[in-house]
Formats: structure tokens, C-alpha cells, sequence
């Protein structure tokens, strides 16, 4: 809602609320139509108070003008959902289930794991993703963020027929912990006493 509907909405509030009030004090007899109309009398003695009545009354009418004849258009701009129409109705996506979804692409990707992902619609209606995740030390930057936006597009097309314009990957941080699905590193002297030994055993021919 804009911010100008929403004046107008609690300004018409609250003059309801006064007159409201008002006839309430004039049917139980606790004042009289005389004693409000000789207060708005006097309110309005003087110049100054004439000219600040006008004022609010021209307020009031331009915001009634507004309120009757120009609604403002709602805009999706992604904040509760993707919003999605056909010929049969309406499918409202959540953003807790596209969060998930793509939490759920990048578990399956070896080095990688989401910490946050938020997804937004632009101006243009375009979807535009943007991750926040942590990776191992043990993989290509460049590779492992590539992967990641063509994993994420591709599910988002699969999964819930959305194309996706942008997948912005944020690298939080490089842990040193493994993480699930990537293999260990092999150091080179690791690698290098494997050979020595393959090497001996064929000398000595053992098994």
C-alpha cells in the first residue's frame, strides 16, 4: 500500500472515530449540538484560524479525490512470492519454498554448502537469485560458482518452470573442514610414498 493510501486511510479513521465519539456524547445528553457548533466557532475566529481550516479541508478533499478515483496498483516485487498465471488461475510460489529449493541444489554439489540464498524479482519481472555460500578450499573457485548457477537455473527451469535471468554467488568463506561428497586431497608426499612402495613390491615381487 502507498504511503499516500495509507494517510488518507487513518486520517479517515480518525475523523470516523471523532464523529463516532461525538454522536455517542449527543444522544446520551452529555453535550449538546449547540456546545460542539459554538467550539468550531471559536476555533475558527481570526484569520490565521480561517486559513488553517481551509488548509485542512483542501488536505482532506485532494486525499478523498485520491482515495475515490486513483487506486494505486499493487506490485509483486518477489517479496512474499513468485506469482505465476495461466488460462485455469493462479500458482503462488513461496520464497521458503524456492530458499529450499535451491539449498537443496547446492547439498548436491561436492565442496559447496548454502549458508543463505534470497530471490527477487526486478521491475521487469526478472527472477534474480542471490547465494551466500561456503566452499572448500580444496576446488576451483571459478568452476564450483559456475556449477552452481547452471545447477540453480537448470532446477528452477525444471522443477518450477521459472526462468531465471541472474544467480549471484557470494563466497562467505573457504573452510578447511571436509565437506560431504568431496574427496580427500592427496598430497604429493603421500602420493609420491604410494609409488615408492608400488615400485618395491614389484621388485620383490610381493602382493
Amino acid at each position: 500500500m502507498k504511503f499516500l493510501d495509507k494517510l488518507a486511510l487513518k486520517i479517515f479513521s480518525i475523523i470516523i472515530f471523532i464523529i463516532t465519539i461525538a454522536l455517542i456524547l449527543m444522544i446520551t445528553d452529555i453535550i449538546s449540538i449547540d456546545m460542539i457548533l459554538e467550539k468550531i466557532s471559536e476555533m475558527s475566529i481570526g484569520e490565521k484560524a480561517i486559513q488553517i481550516t481551509i488548509a485542512i479541508i483542501a488536505v482532506l478533499m485532494l486525499l478523498a479525490i485520491k482515495g475515490l478515483f486513483f487506486t494505486s496498483k499493487s506490485e509483486d516485487n518477489g517479496k512474499d512470492g513468485i506469482v505465476l498465471e495461466n488460462t485455469s488461475g493462479k500458482l503462488v510460489i513461496s520464497k521458503e519454498s524456492l530458499e529450499s529449493l535451491i539449498a537443496s541444489v547446492i547439498k548436491e554439489i561436492p565442496g559447496a554448502e548454502t549458508v543463505s540464498s534470497k530471490t527477487i524479482l526486478d521491475k521487469n519481472k526478472n527472477l534474480i537469485i542471490y547465494v551466500t555460500a561456503i566452499v572448500s578450499k580444496d576446488v576451483m573457485l571459478k568452476d564450483i560458482s559456475n556449477e552452481l548457477q547452471l545447477k540453480i537455473k537448470e532446477t528452477m527451469k525444471k522443477t518450477a518452470d521459472l526462468d531465471v535471468k541472474e544467480v549471484n554467488i557470494r563466497i562467505k568463506n573457504i573452510t578447511t573442514k571436509k565437506i560431504k561428497g568431496l574427496p580427500a586431497p592427496t598430497s604429493e608426499k603421500s602420493t609420491e610414498e604410494d609409488k615408492n612402495n608400488d615400485m618395491e613390491k614389484d621388485v620383490t615381487g610381493e602382493e
